[in-house]
């Protein structure tokens, strides 16, 4: 059975993050080998925000009319604060790292994760 990686433990080891569009692209380096290990990973899947796919205008003009209906009848849902944001690119970045987690082991020396190979 896997255990359940926490950003605390893979905090060490994040060198780089860039979030571009819904790409989230996480660099992880391993202090201990020096060995350096790219992951990417979707932020869509930690977001409720879908996009609408409106492209003309009574596609925009009805997304616009039924936003301000849910915000009158209190149904619309506020943007996220900063740290609802902090948590969901914590939540990516440990996702990302999972996809890649078979290439580490967590060390109680080090107290975080170390490169395997």
């Amino acid at each position: 059975m896997r255990q359940k990686i926490t950003y605390e433990q893979i905090k060490p080891l994040v060198q780089y993050v860039e979030i571009a569009s819904d790409m989230v692209q996480c660099h992880f380096h391993c202090p201990v080998k020096s060995k350096k290990i790219v992951a990417i990973t979707r932020f869509s899947k930690f977001t409720d925000n879908v996009s609408p796919k409106a492209i003309h205008f009574g596609s925009r003009f009805k997304c616009s009319a039924l936003l301000n209906l849910k915000k009158y009848f209190g149904t619309y849902e506020a943007p996220a604060t900063p740290q609802e944001n902090e948590f969901l690119k914590e939540n990516a970045i440990v996702h990302a790292f999972g996809k890649i987690s078979e290439r580490f082991i967590y060390s109680d020396e080090h107290k975080h994760f170390v490169y395997r190979f």
